[in-house]
């Protein structure tokens, strides 16, 4: 530890070339405030390997490897078309799963990757918390997860194993990060940013619980957003709190409307309840 500690906030760092939040930036800084890692970096949810990308400046400008996984083949044969001839790139089209054949574990094992990477990007919009959770044989030095920027940073929740509904908040991550040897030294609105333990310095890097490092400002509590596009839940009133009067009108309009529409209206499932309620979620009605 050094006497010179920082509480800079590393968003201070932020630029953005491909990234949505400057993530591109504070990646470079990190780089710069580490010892040397292996240059490989994994893009998991590539789309066309540039769009709101981690990773695109890394293999694209800098000449690191970049390993990109895609589960759409369309994107991944784009990718293929416009970069891989030109640039050291290996795409797989996969839909990555927290466990068994589908997992990035066994992803590398397959295909003879070497685990030691410099950064993984995780950004699936499902079930990111499990995939790094059961990440083991992959062994990043830089990790770059989404998180639910709607769900503020004090609240520790993630979606029961297999049920998505809100995915995982910041929180959550910071307590698995911590568990699995990490640190969380970043956090944009929609990204926590963690290194190995080993390799931080307090100097170069803000030594804060994520309730400090949090972007509150696409935040407002306590009406949450759930996945959306999967779930089918869009029509659910998540709140971290009491709702306010016209909230708890608004919700039970969506509702009646809803059902007078025919349309879905699925209630969360009983593991996600009892998750939320230890987080101090609620739903109305």
């Amino acid at each position: 530890m050094s006497n010179n500690k920082t509480t800079t906030r590393l968003n201070a760092f932020a630029n953005k070339i491909t990234s949505q939040h400057g993530e591109d930036g504070i990646i470079q800084y990190i780089l710069q405030h580490i010892p040397p890692v292996p240059k490989v970096c994994v893009d998991l949810g590539a789309w066309d390997g540039k769009f709101l990308s981690n990773t695109f400046s890394l293999w694209h400008d800098n000449r690191w490897e970049g390993i990109l996984i895609e589960g759409d083949r369309e994107r991944c044969d784009a990718i293929k078309r416009n970069y891989c001839s030109l640039y050291n790139c290996r795409v797989f089209n996969q839909f990555i799963k927290s466990t068994g054949d589908g997992s990035i574990d066994s992803l590398f094992i397959k295909n003879g990757i070497d685990p030691n990477i410099g950064l993984i990007s995780i950004d699936i919009d499902s079930y990111d918390y499990h995939v790094w959770k059961k990440m083991e044989y992959v062994n990043p030095h830089i990790i770059i997860i989404e998180h639910n920027h709607t769900i503020p940073g004090y609240v520790d929740y993630h979606d029961p194993e297999g049920k998505l509904f809100l995915r995982c908040s910041a929180k959550s991550l910071e307590t698995l990060g911590t568990e699995k040897g990490y640190k969380l030294v970043c956090c944009t609105v929609t990204n926590s940013l963690f290194i190995k333990k080993e390799i931080f310095s307090d100097e170069f890097f803000p030594d804060m619980p994520v309730e400090y490092l949090f972007d509150y400002s696409r935040c407002y509590p306590p009406k949450l957003s759930a996945n959306t596009s999967t779930t089918g839940n869009n029509l659910i009133h998540v709140f971290y709190g009491s709702p306010s009067r016209m909230q708890k009108i608004s919700a039970l309009l969506t509702k009646y409307f809803a059902l007078l529409m025919h349309q879905k209206y699925k209630y969360p499932s009983r593991e996600v309840l009892k998750e939320c309620k230890n987080a101090g979620l609620m739903f109305y009605p």
